[in-house]
Formats: structure tokens, C-alpha cells, sequence
């Protein structure tokens, strides 16, 4: 399908210089990207879809492990795990989640609230209907 549209000059000769940097081969494919993050970014905030996320979560020898697993297991959504020892006293766990917004919102609270986390980063990566 075509699509058309309307932009000022200025505004597509930013554009054109991302696409450049970026290294799109084309405006489509640029645009079909910004597109799913649109459509991705509005299912997050409005809870109509299964978002899929990426969680990276660094934390110390001093977490407690324990409470850690619970929150593991009280998250079905978690798809995946992978776990990594980063130097002696670090290591990073990476989750992939499918769930909604909002689930993903308290998951990423009470990995935050975990004593011994020293930093939680999260990624929007798609959004299912």
C-alpha cells in the first residue's frame, strides 16, 4: 500500500539526514519503522496489546537471592531468563517479557525495590494484538 503525506522542507531534510546516519537504504523503511514504534509505544500506555520488553537488571552479591527467585516466580510472563557473572561482585540477569504495560510496570518496581540492584533498564520491543 502507498501512503502520502505532507511535510515541510526543513523537516524532511532533517529526516533525510537521519535516515543517512541511521543507515535506512530509504524513507519506507525509516518510516515503517517509526510506525511500529508509534503503534508499539501507544499499546504500552493503553493497554491494548502484549508488549514484548527486555529487562536488564545489574545487581551485587548483596542481593538477596531468595527474594529475587520470588519475584521470578510470581512472573509468568517472564519467556526468558539468561543469567551472567559481569566480575566477582556483579552480575546481569536479562529477561524477556510478554505482557501487558502494565504488568511489566510492577515487575519493574519490585526489581527496583530489590536492596543490592544497582540498576534496572528496560526496552519497548513490540507490541502483539
Amino acid at each position: 500500500m502507498i501512503v502520502s503525506m505532507s511535510i515541510d522542507d526543513e523537516l524532511l531534510k532533517r529526516f533525510d539526514e537521519a535516515i543517512k546516519t541511521k543507515g535506512y537504504s530509504t524513507r519506507s523503511e525509516a518510516m515503517r519503522e517509526l510506525v511500529r514504534t508509534f503503534i508499539t509505544d501507544y499499546g504500552w500506555n493503553s493497554g491494548e496489546c502484549k508488549s514484548i520488553a527486555v529487562i536488564t537488571l545489574l545487581y551485587g552479591r548483596d542481593v538477596k537471592k531468595y527474594e529475587l527467585m520470588k519475584i521470578q516466580h510470581r512472573y509468568k510472563e517472564i519467556a526468558t531468563m539468561l543469567h551472567t557473572h559481569i566480575d566477582p561482585v556483579n552480575c546481569l540477569e536479562v529477561y524477556v517479557i510478554k505482557s501487558t504495560g502494565e504488568r511489566i510496570r510492577e515487575l519493574l518496581k519490585e526489581f527496583r525495590g530489590l536492596q543490592g540492584v544497582k540498576v534496572v533498564k528496560f526496552v519497548k520491543s513490540a507490541c502483539e494484538v
